[in-house]
């Protein structure tokens, strides 16, 4: 569970333009940033890729979506590009927990698992 003044915790709003019509979302900052990535990597303006999402939805809702959307781009980037070299390190999912939501309490820093995790760059695609 978050803490509450965990920032990675705190949901932004934007506005985006879907169709013709503006709307906002609220999502966690690195949905933000990796629907930024997919935009970019994609040659797509936000407010183009949400209106994509938005007329594939079904019955849920356009915030719902968005996510499920940024996670399945991903697996399928992974799939398609890594899953070879992702399968064989088991400690991926904990190098990202660590790294994205935090430490579980009273868990003992690797320091050799830092280092890795520091080297392999976590976060979403590079800008630019």
């Amino acid at each position: 569970m978050f803490a509450p003044d965990d920032k990675s915790s705190i949901l932004e709003s934007r506005n985006v333009t879907v169709g013709n019509r503006r709307t906002s979302m609220r999502l966690e900052p690195q949905m933000w940033d990796a629907l930024e990535s997919i935009s970019r990597l994609e040659g797509m303006t936000i407010n183009n890729l949400c209106t994509q999402i938005d007329l594939r939805r079904r019955k849920a809702g356009l915030t719902s979506a968005t996510r499920v959307f940024i996670v399945s781009y991903f697996r399928h980037m992974v799939r398609r590009y890594g899953g070879e070299e992702a399968s064989g390190h088991a400690s991926l999912a904990l190098r990202v927990l660590d790294a994205e939501i935090g430490r579980r309490p009273g868990r003992v820093a690797d320091p050799q698992l830092a280092e890795r995790t520091e080297a392999a760059d976590l976060h979403w695609p590079a800008e630019g």
